[in-house]
């Protein structure tokens, strides 16, 4: 089985980007593949992505995925809207289907659905907060790399 991480893109990744940069360069030398998974629309974040040179493997976005079940209402404004459950779901039905083993998100609206690990990450001190052991520090991104390598080779030895 695969190993992977999800990241989060507004608020995580557009926080502090040159951090990211090198951690996803790092964690994936680990083997890890990256996830970007957001509210999207993918186009502009794989836009983003490219002009820092930020690698990763796969970009989902909510938009994106719910546009193509019918799920959206645009409005003449140029807005749309979702029906928040969906919303508020989508992150962590995406993680579980893609056997995703750690996800960053800054959103506390998130985590309560997720059986994912997730790690909330606090864009003021750049911490990833996912219990009280572990705190994973993004000021260090090659150190917050081998961390989060760690975890997710340990998650999935012992099946949690």
């Amino acid at each position: 089985m695969e190993n992977k991480i999800g990241l989060d893109f507004h608020g995580v990744i557009s926080s502090y980007p040159d951090a990211f940069k090198e951690f996803c360069r790092e964690i994936r030398k680990h083997g890890i593949k990256v996830y970007i998974i957001s509210g999207g629309p993918e186009k502009d974040i794989i836009r983003y992505l490219h002009q820092h040179h930020i690698e990763y493997d796969n970009v989902w976005g909510i938009l994106d995925h719910c546009e193509t079940k019918g799920q959206v209402s645009y409005f003449d404004d140029g807005s749309f809207q979702v029906p928040t459950e969906l919303w508020n779901r989508a992150k962590a039905e995406y993680c579980a289907k893609e056997n995703i083993g750690f996800h960053i998100d800054d959103s506390n609206v998130y985590g309560k659905y997720f059986v994912t690990p997730y790690c909330q990450y606090d864009i003021n001190n750049g911490v990833c907060e996912l219990n009280k052991e572990l705190q994973v520090d993004f000021n260090n991104p090659i150190k917050a790399a081998l961390i989060v390598a760690e975890f997710i080779r340990n998650s999935k030895n012992t099946n949690c």
